[in-house]
């Protein structure tokens, strides 16, 4: 799976949730035949009790096992930090075009800002707003617009899932000079 592949977590996570649903109903049932009317062990029961607890234990953790691996393969693995979102308008601002919005994980937003300027999709978008006669990219960030968290509303670009998979941000050649990400 590519890291800037569109993925549909909710179509991907409720056959999840579904499973879980029927592994709990089965394990409730298979304990049930060794409860009495309040819920309580019945005493002579434990034995058979602790069994089938141990088997549906096994199970779960079996479950919890490939529900990780899923969703690590759907999101990549965990980034350190927390979401932040940066914006940034291109020149299509001249023509009433909303700003684009990048979400991507760092401990404060300047540290966000510096891992966002080393993604691959950021940097090609980043070169994609130069004029056509070599002048240097129309990129004003806006930092009014930018803040911890993932926008409210509107659409974004979610690159978390390509900072999990980018090889040490300092390694990258420097773009061109961007506007300081200063918090204001």
């Amino acid at each position: 799976m590519n890291a800037n592949d569109t993925i549909d977590l909710i179509g991907e996570i409720h056959p999840w949730l579904a499973r879980y649903d029927a592994l709990a109903a089965r394990h409730a049932a298979n304990l049930a035949p060794y409860l009495n009317e309040d819920g309580d062990v019945l005493d002579s029961e434990y034995p058979r009790y602790d069994e089938k607890r141990f088997d549906n234990l096994t199970e779960a953790d079996e479950f919890l096992d490939s529900l990780a691996a899923c969703l690590r393969e759907l999101v990549g693995p965990p980034v350190p930090g927390n979401a932040f979102t940066l914006t940034f308008a291109g020149p299509e601002r001249h023509d009433g075009e909303k700003p684009y919005a990048f979400v991507v994980n760092g401990s404060d937003l300047p540290d966000a800002g510096r891992t966002l300027l080393h993604l691959p999709s950021f940097r090609e978008w980043f070169a994609e707003q130069a004029g056509w006669d070599d002048t240097p990219p129309d990129v004003l960030y806006l930092a009014e617009e930018s803040h911890p968290g993932i926008p409210e509303y509107g659409y974004f670009n979610d690159l978390r899932r390509e900072q999990a998979a980018s090889p040490e941000c300092g390694s990258a050649p420097e773009l061109p000079p961007v506007p300081q990400l200063l918090l204001t």
